[in-house]
């Protein structure tokens, strides 16, 4: 597979994960998950009151989390880790005839781009037959959405494809609505050689931060700086 975004080797001697990154590559199965949820309240009004999609707001969040979390653009290749600089995310798209695509969604500047664009490119989609569409490589995150009945957790299906190992998975359930809150399920399998449950904690934060910053950014309209990337050399 290709990639879109450059990539740079990690080093994995003198890692503070180093032996836990030896023990878990050998694992048949090396995947851990995570069930939880998260207090989007900010986000869902800040989508209601914009007239964007509360959906592609939680998926654009997600992914502006997860290119802030270094854990998360970890990659296992030919044997070694790579870091990419960033991420687009491919997630599935129910079509017209109920059968399933994977949609390749790139990563844009601000929420607003980032509906339109995504917008656009799942229209065509529910209404082809393609399988894959868009950019399909390690470089992404893998995300699915389970949106008709309450989920506390899924399990995925793995490929046995080196060159997807470490690709993140994250699914959402459905939204609870709630009188002053909203909370969205989601689970996160991650690759137990590149990432522990800290990990995970960190991206969490980083979420959280990303909503509060894309609600000030509407508020005052000018755009608030980034988090800075959380580093694994310093996690541990």
């Amino acid at each position: 597979m290709t990639s879109k975004y450059n990539k740079q080797p990690f080093p994995v001697e003198g890692w503070a994960r180093e032996e836990q990154f030896r023990f878990f590559k050998t694992f048949t199965q090396p995947f851990f998950n995570v069930h939880t949820q998260v207090d989007i309240t900010p986000l869902y009004h800040l989508c209601k009151e914009q007239n964007l999609s509360v959906f592609l707001g939680y998926l654009y969040a997600t992914l502006e989390a997860a290119r802030a979390t270094e854990s998360f653009r970890l990659r296992l290749q030919d044997d070694a880790v790579v870091l990419y600089e960033g991420l687009d995310l491919s997630t599935t798209v129910l079509r017209h005839d109920h059968a399933i695509s994977f949609v390749s969604l790139p990563h844009q500047p601000s929420l607003s781009k980032f509906c339109t664009h995504s917008r656009e490119l799942i229209s065509a989609a529910q209404a082809g037959k393609q399988l894959f569409i868009g950019h399909q490589g390690p470089d992404l995150l893998h995300l699915t959405t389970l949106p008709w009945f309450k989920s506390t957790g899924i399990e995925h299906a793995y490929s046995v494809n080196p060159q997807e190992a470490g690709v993140p998975k994250i699914a959402f359930g459905q939204l609870e609505v709630q009188p002053g809150k909203v909370t969205l399920p989601l689970s996160v399998s991650l690759h137990h050689a590149l990432a522990d449950g800290y990990h995970v904690h960190l991206f969490l934060q980083q979420m959280e931060s990303v909503i509060s910053r894309l609600v000030e950014e509407f508020a005052t309209g000018e755009p608030r700086q980034k988090e800075p990337v959380s580093r694994v050399f310093s996690e541990n």
